[in-house]
């Protein structure tokens, strides 16, 4: 494993980037309720430090273990990258360079630490300083091959695929973008006046309180993310895109059966007619993407397949792993629901 990378200097760079990433995604996908309200008589294995009565206390649960599930894409992205080796992974190492500096300035301009920990402000510095350290140390591994070669334009030739992948830029943009320059005006439209005073009210009650204009910005640039990777399969072409698709696919399969999960336990957002609207847009993106995936097989989408650096040689590889995927995460997420 992670012998397909040579540089060690990157290896530990990215090692750090995984480890801290399968941390908080874990931490978010699975108690992010706990760790909006700082650990009170629950478990979690971080947690904001806040106090009962502060601001930072019982906010965006929901939306933190969001979060935390786009983060476990990233996590996944990593570790492919370590499994099959840096060559033209530029693909992939530039869009997640571009959202994580994203992120890291979100949580930095929006970020209210007045009450709560400032971990998270250090902790995604320094990930995608060493992110981004990987990149540079990658060069001559062949990160950049075929960077020089990319020029834009329309490259997808299957019909369906083509639209699926032009909702899933168009869409992508919007979300991400005004989630990331204006995540007041997405909070306003989504928790209007009345139901404002609700959610304030039951913040203590499983971290149901508004989200922060921090939290909603790190969403935004976590979709900004996936919107790249899928706008580079639309104009550079699907071959290979395998390496940036995947961890879409695995990613927002783990949001749909999130938000099912979180209907049933009672800790999903689902009051308003626009949070009804962003659950079901999960649910469309995962069909979108494996859409566009499957589509675009005969277009060279899993040219050079690999796991562990050799050839995949199962045709029917990923229709295997997709169930499997889903029910083992779904297992883990409908017993800690229940548990937690």
């Amino acid at each position: 494993m992670f012998k397909q990378i040579n540089s060690m200097p990157a290896k530990v760079c990215l090692a750090l980037c995984a480890l801290v990433s399968l941390i908080y995604s874990l931490n978010f996908m699975l108690f992010a309720d706990c760790y909006v309200i700082g650990g009170d008589g629950c478990f979690t294995i971080l947690s904001n430090d806040a106090a009962e009565g502060t601001q930072a206390w019982g906010r965006g649960g929901p939306e933190t273990g969001f979060n935390g599930v786009l983060m476990f894409g990233m996590f996944l992205a990593v570790m492919l990258l370590m499994n099959e080796g840096a060559k033209g992974m530029w693909r992939m190492m530039i869009p997640v360079i571009i959202g994580f500096s994203a992120l890291t300035a979100s949580i930095w301009i929006h970020g209210d630490f007045t009450d709560a920990s400032e971990t998270p402000k250090y902790a995604t510095l320094i990930t995608t300083a060493l992110y981004t350290v990987a990149y540079f140390l990658l060069r001559d591994e062949g990160v950049n091959d075929g960077l020089s070669d990319y020029k834009p334009g329309i490259n997808v030739k299957d019909k369906f695929a083509l639209v699926a992948l032009g909702i899933l830029v168009l869409t992508g943009l919007f979300y991400s973008l005004r989630m990331i320059f204006t995540p007041d005006s997405v909070i306003s439209d989504n928790f209007p006046d009345i139901a404002r005073d609700l959610y304030t009210a039951t913040g203590t009650d499983g971290g149901m309180g508004v989200p922060s204009d921090a939290t909603v910005a790190v969403s935004g640039s976590l979709i900004l993310i996936y919107t790249l990777w899928a706008g580079l399969v639309l104009t550079e072409g699907a071959s290979g895109k395998w390496t940036i698709i995947h961890p879409s696919m695995f990613a927002f399969m783990t949001v749909v059966i999130a938000t099912y999960v979180g209907l049933v336990v009672g800790n999903a957002r689902n009051a308003s007619d626009l949070q009804q609207m962003d659950a079901v847009t999960g649910a469309v993106v995962m069909l979108l993407t494996m859409l566009a995936y499957f589509r675009l097989r005969d277009e060279g989408m899993e040219d050079n397949m690999t796991i562990n650096g050799e050839p995949v040689t199962d045709p029917h590889l990923m229709s295997k792993m997709l169930p499997v995927f889903g029910l083992v995460v779904g297992s883990i997420l409908a017993i800690n629901g229940l548990m937690f």
